[in-house]
């Protein structure tokens, strides 16, 4: 048969009545969780809190949770057991400590950092909420500088802090622009597109000029427009000498040039070598393109850069272009980076003065529109290197005083890279001379020495073999027999 039985608390058991909260388990185990969990709360930052919280979790309220904590630990210790579970207790608590705290500590590091800059963070965010509710536009101003900065100290070293349109008329940068960003954005500006766009007016004839004009051909105005364009250079000198003029006949709303004399004279061998290696300067300058190793001090800041990108259906095929940064010539007075393509280039036929000319035109995005011409020519005097900007009418002009300062520094930087590449190229001539000749003196100095021991060695093998011949009565008779003694016989001698 079956036996059920039920159980129902003791009413006097409740706290509430004044008891203890009634019966606890009997198991060792559960008094042990029970201790360990008073430690806990006991421990706690704030034991209140942990009561109530632990006591909800479990369905209880404080009260009855404290009331069996309190009945364990009075049972425990009338039995004896109190210590030596409080014991247990207190090392099981301080190995998991021990245990667990470096990871613990190491597994939150980060988390703390995040909260803390978090923290940083909301109390700026705090009090610039605060500032800007009483001053706004002190806040307002202050926080736009701050982001400037930020977005300057950034793009400086990248792009220069670029402006392009609609903010500007032209690719302006703030501060100088580093190479890296000049070459990258004139690729770019390649494979992004179809090409290079030319900025340049649509190409048309203009008028013949009048009569008596040195000249009868009908300049076309377009890419290559200035192969037509004669500069005046007869009156050039050592000094850069300017020259601008606007609205001629020839289609040209400006035309600005600069021109000097690089001198040599004729003299001995040694002018003539100096004039040979200024040639070659001035060639090798134009054909490396490096129109501005020495700009002047005293001018704007000028950088000019030809490139070379490979052509769209053929990796043999180039195109060749050039980007010109100068300050004050961008919006805002500050550098504005002019694009350029190549125009064409001409050098003289054989058994013809020396001349050489290279020329590029403008495209979209510039601040101008024209084509400017490097160009060298060999004279009676020297040799003549004038920089031409022509801007056609319908184009736009840069202000002549910095359209001069172009030319000019270009034209100057041509010459002075000339100098100096004649004076290295001297120098090292001079220095490989002076070696020629101290390795030669020396060489001859050895071959000297050599013939006096020698010349010394024979006259003392002939003193030599006189004073043997003199003294020996025997001498030019004494003939080897070719037998050897015997050993201890002493010398055996035949004659």
């Amino acid at each position: 048969f079956a036996l059920e039985a039920t159980w129902t608390p003791n009413e006097a058991d409740s706290v509430n009545k004044g008891g203890d909260g009634g019966p606890l388990p009997v198991s060792l185990a559960q008094r042990k969780q029970l201790l360990e969990l008073e430690s806990a709360i006991v421990q706690s930052q704030d034991p209140q809190a942990t009561l109530s919280h632990v006591a909800q979790q479990n369905g209880m309220s404080p009260q009855d949770l404290a009331g069996m904590l309190n009945r364990n630990r009075k049972e425990l210790v009338e039995t004896g057991q109190l210590e030596q579970m409080q014991a247990e207790v207190n090392a099981a608590i301080m190995q998991g400590q021990g245990a667990g705290g470096g990871r613990s500590m190491n597994a939150t590091l980060p988390r703390r950092i995040i909260g803390l800059v978090s923290s940083i963070i909301v109390a700026i965010i705090k009090t610039a909420a605060v500032q800007m509710s009483k001053n706004p536009k002190q806040t307002t101003f202050l926080a736009c500088i701050v982001f400037a900065t930020l977005f300057v100290s950034y793009n400086a070293p990248r792009n220069g802090v670029a402006v392009f349109p609609p903010f500007s008329g032209g690719h302006t940068t703030i501060v100088q622009p580093p190479n890296d960003y000049l070459e990258n954005y004139f690729v770019r500006k390649w494979t992004n597109g179809n090409g290079w766009d030319n900025s340049l007016p649509a190409s048309s004839k203009v008028a013949e000029k009048k009569k008596g004009s040195k000249s009868k051909k009908q300049p076309l105005i377009g890419v290559g427009m200035t192969t037509s364009l004669e500069i005046d250079t007869t009156n050039a000198v050592e000094d850069v000498t300017v020259e601008s003029t606007r609205n001629d006949e020839d289609g040209y709303s400006m035309v600005t040039s600069a021109y000097l004399l690089i001198s040599t004279s004729d003299g001995d061998d040694e002018d003539n070598m100096e004039h040979e290696y200024m040639e070659e300067s001035v060639k090798s300058i134009f054909l490396e393109r490096k129109f501005s190793e020495f700009i002047p001090v005293s001018s704007q800041s000028l950088k000019f850069r030809s490139f070379l990108v490979a052509a769209e259906g053929s990796d043999d095929d180039v195109v060749e272009g050039a980007l010109m940064v100068m300050k004050m010539l961008g919006d805002f007075g500050r550098y504005g980076v002019e694009p350029l393509c190549f125009s064409y280039e001409l050098e003289e036929e054989e058994g013809e003065p020396m001349t050489h000319c290279v020329a590029y035109h403008t495209l979209k995005g510039g601040h101008f529109d024209g084509e400017i011409k490097f160009s060298l020519e060999e004279t009676e005097d020297g040799i003549v290197v004038s920089v031409t900007l022509a801007i056609p009418k319908g184009g736009r002009a840069p202000p002549e005083r910095l359209a001069k300062s172009m030319v000019s520094s270009l034209a100057e930087s041509i010459v002075e890279s000339s100098r100096i590449r004649t004076k290295q190229t001297l120098s090292r001539r001079s220095q490989s001379q002076l070696y020629r000749a101290r390795a030669s003196g020396s060489a001859s100095a050895k071959r000297h020495l050599r013939y006096e021991q020698e010349k010394k060695q024979e006259e003392m093998a002939k003193d030599r073999k006189r004073k043997w011949k003199r003294n020996n009565p025997d001498a030019g008779r004494y003939r080897p027999t070719g037998h050897r003694p015997p050993s201890g016989s002493g010398p055996v001698h035949g004659f």
